[in-house]
């Protein structure tokens, strides 16, 4: 089994320089056409570079602009839905949120981040889309249908992906990793990918569940995707959903497909070391 550790896979960080993240964010006018190509879309997953802090930023306006009512975060764990959303209605602070979510041990940047997306919908129910250790464990033995019956039915995890699918998440993973590891121990990756998705896919629906109003949901760039992301499970399990997705850029990337996002708004790039560097540093203390 690959124990890199998928946040620091994720987070890629060399360290991130401290900058006031409202000087970071997007401009206004950049939301507000977000805001517009998405349309009444009811279920809109906004993207994120997990340790950019203007995306948090502009994931908070954009939350506050749809008033939804429900939120899924990729970051909490269904394990602790139900503990978050009591303490919401109790008005519970941020450090007592932080604590009940183990926030501290979870590899994920500052809680006030995600506070802040909380905090701009504060009716709106929370539904977490992470994974156990159990689940990752049957997941890497019977593949993305380690979800269980109930799941593998609901979003096809036991269809085959088609093989330039396939490769091209193969491809994705072994990028993500560097190049640093052979490609062959990567393809359990590939199911997991997929089995995160389905998961954050589940949340989002169940966020649904608790009121008829927008549902949002808060994940990685990747996971948001329209096609292969999230996105496209929920429309396994709910054919007639209208779906849309924000994708977050940083200023100086290469221009996004049209296919991947609904629209995309691009915030300034914080500065970082070099990601490839600290996942050799952790390779080598494996």
């Amino acid at each position: 089994m690959i124990t890199v550790d998928r946040r620091k896979v994720l987070l890629g960080l060399g360290g991130v320089a401290f900058m006031p993240s409202s000087l970071l964010a997007a401009a206004p006018t950049d939301i507000d056409a977000a805001l517009d190509a998405i349309g009444d879309a009811r279920f809109v997953a906004i993207g994120e570079r997990h340790d950019n802090p203007a995306h948090h930023v502009v994931q908070a306006r954009v939350v506050k602009a749809l008033r939804p009512t429900g939120i899924a975060f990729e970051m909490i764990p269904k394990a602790h839905e139900e503990a978050v959303n009591l303490l919401r209605r109790e008005d519970a602070s941020r450090d007592d949120l932080a604590t009940a979510l183990d926030w501290e041990d979870s590899g994920w940047p500052d809680f006030a981040h995600y506070a802040s997306i909380m905090e701009a919908a504060p009716e709106a129910y929370i539904a977490g889309g992470g994974l156990s250790r159990d689940s990752l464990s049957a997941i890497y033995k019977q593949g993305a249908p380690g979800l269980g019956e109930d799941m593998t039915i609901r979003y096809g995890l036991d269809e085959p992906l088609s093989a330039d699918v396939e490769a091209a998440m193969l491809n994705e993973q072994y990028e993500a990793h560097c190049g640093l590891l052979d490609r062959a121990r990567l393809s359990p990756m590939v199911s997991v990918q997929r089995a995160w998705d389905a998961s954050y896919a589940e949340a989002w629906r169940r966020a649904g569940l608790h009121g008829k109003g927008r549902v949002v949901l808060i994940c990685g760039n990747a996971h948001a995707r329209l096609a292969g992301g999230a996105p496209a499970y929920l429309k396994k399990a709910i054919a007639d959903a209208t779906v849309a997705a924000i994708g977050q850029t940083e200023h100086g990337d290469e221009p996004v497909s049209a296919e991947l996002y609904t629209a995309t708004i691009s915030s300034a790039r914080p500065e970082r070391g070099d990601p490839c560097e600290r996942m050799r540093e952790s390779l080598k203390k494996k």
